[in-house]
């Protein structure tokens, strides 16, 4: 098979790329992938990651606002359509999967008027532009959510879930990914991220919780982002609460799976992982994602019972150190919330994307 994939922008995009790169690996050991994305971006790392072909365009994000810098946005615009109609003659995929983000919207586009099948995978509960742009002519619309947000031709559609990786679906003992980690089996664990690039409210709402924290309270694995985890480590000193800071966690399945409960953005791919790893969680939505994605995503797993939402303007120290004792000292509560999780995970996402690309590329 000849897959091309594009995408990316987040790790939100990228999560289930490498999913389903994954999975198509396992399932056809001749397969050739080409990744088509932004120069210098973090879905170019992940490519040179999974050993895949990277291909630039020089696309940017539009922009909402009357400036002079849309004609130069128009202009990379025209000069990506061009270079991807390139690649697409050169590398001539049977299927080219889209995985969100403005970047994948030039591949998409042009590979639907070469004739080419096209995968789009919405991985929000609102549709996002690029994929809003493209849905119409889409050979396949696979959605996270039953209840998406947005207009789409409904025939083509089809809810599979949010592929997560296999880390995630097979995960350790509780106790043996708390030994890992050097943490005590008897103190509840909480796992705090904000992305891969931190959050600076949570961050420091967490300096506050830490200090009121008692040693016997509980223990934090504590992910700051790369440009203030320093900063938070010299915050921290003095804390009775044992806390790892982290400017990255490189090993988030181990980290994830230690936790008794979760706090962090509402990304698609954080939130998918919560539900297969079945853990309660206090859910932050970062307040300018794009359409408000991440609220829409945070206010279904609260609905279901999975969550707590606690919107960035109210996050502080003193609000999020209620919230995790409330649930600390609620154990039928965590209990009931992770439930509620499972309720929402789709284990057999990945496989799912994967056949659907594969009975395209074959026919069926």
């Amino acid at each position: 098979m000849k897959i091309m994939i594009t995408g990316g922008g987040t790790g939100g995009h990228t999560s289930p790329a490498v999913a389903v790169i994954e999975e198509l690996k396992r399932r056809d050991p001749q397969l050739l992938l080409q990744w088509v994305g932004k120069k210098n971006s973090m879905e170019e790392r992940v490519a040179a990651q999974q050993q895949v072909p990277f291909r630039s365009i020089p696309v940017e994000g539009w922009t909402r606002k009357k400036s002079p810098r849309v004609i130069i946005t128009g202009l990379k615009l025209l000069w990506s359509l061009f270079r991807v109609w390139f690649y697409l003659k050169v590398f001539r995929p049977q299927v080219v999967f889209g995985v969100g983000g403005y970047v994948s919207l030039p591949a998409i586009w042009v590979a639907q008027r070469l004739g080419i099948h096209t995968v789009l995978h919405e991985q929000n509960k609102r549709l996002g532009l690029a994929n809003r742009l493209c849905a119409a002519r889409a050979s396949r619309l696979l959605l996270s959510y039953p209840d998406t947000v947005g207009t789409f031709p409904k025939e083509n559609a089809k809810v599979v879930g949010n592929p997560v990786r296999a880390v995630f679906m097979n995960p350790q003992e509780q106790q043996e990914a708390r030994e890992t980690l050097g943490l005590r089996s008897d103190i509840p664990v909480i796992l705090v991220v904000g992305g891969s690039q931190g959050a600076h409210t949570l961050n420091e709402s967490m300096i506050k919780v830490i200090h009121d924290f008692g040693k016997e309270e509980a223990q934090f694995i504590w992910g700051a982002g790369k440009s203030e985890a320093i900063q938070m480590r010299l915050k921290a000193e003095g804390a009775a609460a044992l806390t790892q800071i982290h400017a990255f966690i490189e090993d988030m399945g181990t980290a994830c799976t230690a936790a008794d409960i979760i706090v962090s953005r509402a990304g698609a791919s954080t939130t998918a992982e919560l539900a297969v790893l079945e853990k309660p969680s206090i859910l932050i939505p970062y307040p300018h994602a794009a359409d408000n994605h991440q609220e829409h995503n945070a206010r279904a797993f609260e609905a279901a019972g999975a969550a707590v939402v606690l919107l960035d303007k109210e996050c502080n120290g003193e609000s999020l150190g209620t919230l995790l004792r409330e649930l600390l000292t609620d154990q039928n509560r965590i209990t009931e919330m992770g439930k509620a999780a499972k309720k929402l995970a789709k284990p057999l996402a990945t496989e799912t994307i994967a056949e659907t690309i594969m009975e395209l590329v074959h026919g069926k």
